[in-house]
């Protein structure tokens, strides 16, 4: 059996999101938003984006993907694939025949016999005493819970509805551990993690997802904030269970952006993978960096003159696969642009053939829908830009497969 991962994406209706604790950081003014880089043009507010219809058409291509079931959701993922839709910009390019076709998945000259799919769950929780301010108490504070249900239901809605479909699922269940106590947090992860790789029940989740802008500090100085994630990592090196952190400077933040930016660091997880050498740990966006304000400016010259990547945390990214053994990244949003994966293609063949080896072998592919929709127009238009890089088929091959069954613990 041959597989195709998208280790990296989100399915989730307009219910599981906080959306009481995204305006808390709006409130936070302008100022914020500005050192933040969420206006940077190299993010959202692309060339292209910047005019009035194609933002709004990209935000509402969007917000269709919240305005169903989940189940609904994977069924359109897998119609995308099967190029049931049309393009609708002027330089959209039609995929055919599509990547499905025949029963099976094909990207460039190899053929899969299933799509793997990663859906990953942000825990959206907050507790009731951070919203002490407002008039009318906040409902669903463990909101990971519903959202957890959720899930389940949509996979085996799609699997009952579509009995001979592509997509197997491995999804991944969000965790914020400030806002939880121990017990809650061992009870998640005894209820839902199918630590045996087989799922039973509720215990269909094969993995943990965390967002440091949500509060998460990998790496507390706090005794009792300590145990908590120590819990999480005893239980993950002990089962073997990989972990996906977001690492991107951008994002829903629920903290502010200075606070966000040092959690999120790769190099606060140095000390959890000194603890813990064989934690199985992926970072997101393969650490990508919008924000100028983090870049020495001599490095960004350097690396534009080269067509490198200019982001720190990509390079301290690279520096913990060298030295822990279990240290992934992916590319999913990063992979919006093929500016992307000529710069990572063009670093790795700088290096020497063993640090080249490490980095082919610790990559895999993702595609962070439906986030990447705000910059393109579809989840099958992603699939073409990474189509389009100059990796070879063999490398394809590894950062769509082998590597991440490695990740996932499955066999081949």
């Amino acid at each position: 059996m041959s597989y195709f991962f998208d280790q990296h994406f989100h399915v989730m209706t307009l219910e599981h999101p906080n959306l009481l604790s995204l305006m808390s950081t709006i409130k936070e003014g302008l100022p914020n938003l500005l050192t933040s880089g969420a206006l940077s043009p190299s993010y959202i507010l692309t060339n292209k984006n910047l005019v009035h219809s194609q933002m709004l058409t990209r935000a509402m291509n969007t917000l269709i993907t919240f305005d169903q079931p989940i189940g609904q959701t994977f069924a359109m993922m897998e119609d995308d694939l099967q190029g049931k839709f049309q393009t609708k910009e002027k330089e959209g390019e039609q995929k055919d025949p599509p990547f499905i076709h025949e029963g099976k998945m094909h990207f460039r000259d190899t053929t899969y016999d299933k799509m793997a799919m990663c859906p990953l769950l942000m825990d959206f929780s907050q507790r009731k005493d951070k919203k002490d301010s407002l008039y009318y108490p906040p409902n669903n504070v463990q909101k990971i819970l519903k959202y957890a249900e959720d899930t389940l239901e949509g996979i085996d809605w799609y699997h009952k509805n579509r009995p001979e479909g592509l997509f197997e699922f491995f999804p991944l269940i969000g965790i914020t551990p400030p806002e939880h106590n121990l017990q809650f947090i061992g009870d998640l992860l005894e209820t839902y993690i199918a630590q045996d790789k087989i799922r039973k029940g509720k215990q269909g989740f094969f993995g943990i997802k965390f967002y440091p802008p949500l509060g998460y500090n990998p790496w507390p100085t706090d005794e009792a904030e300590k145990e908590k994630v120590c819990m999480i990592y005893d239980f993950c090196e002990k089962n073997s269970i990989p972990i996906i952190t977001h690492c991107d400077d951008q994002g829903f933040r629920t903290i502010s952006t200075k606070k966000a930016w040092l959690y999120t660091s790769p190099a606060s997880y140095k000390p959890v993978l000194e603890h813990y050498p064989s934690l199985k740990l992926d970072f997101a966006h393969y650490g990508w960096q919008y924000n100028k304000l983090q870049k020495n400016p001599i490095n960004m010259i350097s690396a534009a003159a080269n067509n490198l990547p200019d982001s720190p945390w990509f390079y301290e990214i690279i520096e913990l696969m060298q030295t822990f053994p279990q240290v992934y990244a992916d590319v999913s949003f990063s992979g919006t642009t093929s500016d992307f994966y000529i710069q990572l293609d063009n670093y790795i063949k700088t290096q020497n053939s063993e640090k080249a080896d490490i980095i082919r072998n610790r990559t895999m592919f993702g595609s962070d829908f439906c986030v990447n929709l705000f910059k393109v127009e579809s989840y099958s238009r992603y699939y073409q830009i990474f189509e389009q890089s100059p990796f070879s088929n063999e490398e394809i091959n590894l950062f769509v497969q082998s590597n991440p069954l490695k990740f996932m613990g499955i066999p081949e």
